[in-house]
């Protein structure tokens, strides 16, 4: 019992921890922007990235990359895998499947589910590069290290791939559900695609070829709109059920009920025998954001924060969650990555990642260093003028700088903040 109690209170502490970092970011008038991640690393036109869901591995930051690394001369998309991301002993891994130039054909995002498996989309209308075809749409994998671009790299069957449909050519968003249920931007028909795997290949075969159980359900009453060359991310909040989506040819974020709709009729698959294929109608959805945004790409859900990136301008702006659609901006921070910045992320530690897709890098956004107030990461003799200088009265700080300077967080500035700089010089 007692071990029991000591689990409960250290992820409490964990978790009022990243609540705080979090509310630094949100509410300090700089953040510090840190490169953890770059192309020696196996980073190469980075789409996407996500934390493992599985306990023992939230600190498992998953990257997925549209090709192979500069390094590897094979076609096909990759990962890099950052171990302890964020911390002194980080150590990336890249991998990429053998049959990945099928199975992650142009890589456009990348999602976990609650099982630990993951799934990524295709950016291609066919994934086996015929002109004329359609066979293209979401691949399943299993995230065992051992298993993972590591068994069938020589065949006989295709890969270490969990199983694959393939009912949405040009498919750019992604967001998991429960067990293998994953939700699609399909890029190909204009609207979003549920794609239920079921159960995987036939006794948890890796590299099959069996589909037969696939079921995928559209929705065409959504009308939504790809950018060529962009990734349009999605997040589902799963104790609502509402999927927030990134429809970026459309400038704006659309909010869907995935507990709505039903089967209207069957739609013909293309290519191969699944279980079913159907139009779905009668989806309760809304636009939520229609201004503010130029390219929304990048989103992602915190507490009660909706979290959106803007690939344009490299932006992070964030909304209320109970409150969108009423002074929707709360806050809007500037990383200067234009064209750059492809999609966001919130850690377990509440610090905020993204990639960016065209200088290979994976970035963190940390808060400032309590007593910062110059934002060089560091306590310095400048800090400590600027304390002082406050205390004096005669140069006082705004109320965001405030936040920084109380370093000993007893709402209020003083001697002992100034002594806790002193001590750190």
């Amino acid at each position: 019992m007692l071990i029991k109690y000591i689990i409960l209170f250290y992820f409490y502490i964990s978790y009022c921890y990243s609540q705080s970092l979090f509310n630094k970011i949100i509410n300090s008038p700089f953040t510090i922007s840190v490169i953890q991640g770059i192309e020696s690393d196996g980073l190469f036109k980075p789409r996407d990235l996500d934390f493992h869901t599985l306990p023992g591995r939230t600190n498992e930051l998953w990257v997925i990359n549209e090709n192979s690394a500069s390094f590897d001369p094979n076609f096909g998309g990759s990962t890099v895998t950052y171990y302890n991301a964020g911390s002194n002993e980080q150590w990336a891994d890249y991998r990429k499947d053998s049959y990945s130039g099928h199975f992650m054909h142009t890589a456009s995002a990348i999602s976990f589910s609650d099982n630990g498996g993951f799934a990524n989309t295709l950016d291609v209308q066919d994934a086996n590069g015929n002109p004329n075809g359609y066979f293209s749409g979401c691949t399943l994998w299993d995230s065992d290290t051992s298993i993972y671009a590591r068994i069938n790299q020589n065949g006989p069957v295709l890969g270490s791939h969990w199983d694959m449909v393939h009912q949405s050519p040009f498919s750019i968003g992604i967001a998991a559900g429960t067990e293998n249920i994953y939700w699609l931007f399909d890029g190909y028909h204009s609207t979003v695609a549920k794609y239920n795997f079921q159960e995987t290949h036939p006794d948890h075969e890796h590299g099959g070829e069996d589909h037969s159980d696939g079921i995928v359900y559209r929705y065409d009453e959504i009308d939504i709109e790809r950018v060529n060359g962009l990734s349009s991310h999605m997040i589902l909040d799963n104790e609502t059920g509402y999927l927030y989506i990134c429809d970026t040819g459309n400038q704006r974020i659309i909010k869907m009920n995935t507990n709505t709709g039903t089967i209207n009729y069957s739609l013909t698959p293309y290519a191969e025998n699944i279980e079913g294929y159907y139009s779905m109608n009668g989806v309760q959805y809304e636009t939520i954001i229609d201004s503010g945004l130029i390219l929304p790409t990048g989103i992602d859900i915190y507490e009660n924060y909706l979290i959106v990136s803007d690939y344009s301008n490299g932006d992070v702006i964030f909304y209320d969650l109970d409150n969108l659609g009423i002074n929707q901006e709360l806050k809007r921070l500037h990383t200067d990555r234009e064209n750059d910045l492809m999609s966001i992320k919130v850690g377990p530690d509440g610090t905020i990642w993204y990639v960016g897709t065209n200088t290979n890098e994976l970035i963190q956004i940390i808060p400032p260093v309590d007593g910062d107030l110059n934002g060089d990461n560091n306590l310095t003799l400048a800090d400590l003028i600027l304390i002082l200088s406050h205390i004096l009265g005669s140069n006082l700080l705004d109320p965001e700088s405030e936040i920084i300077a109380d370093i000993n967080s007893d709402n209020q500035i003083d001697i002992y903040d100034l002594l806790s700089v002193i001590d750190s010089l």
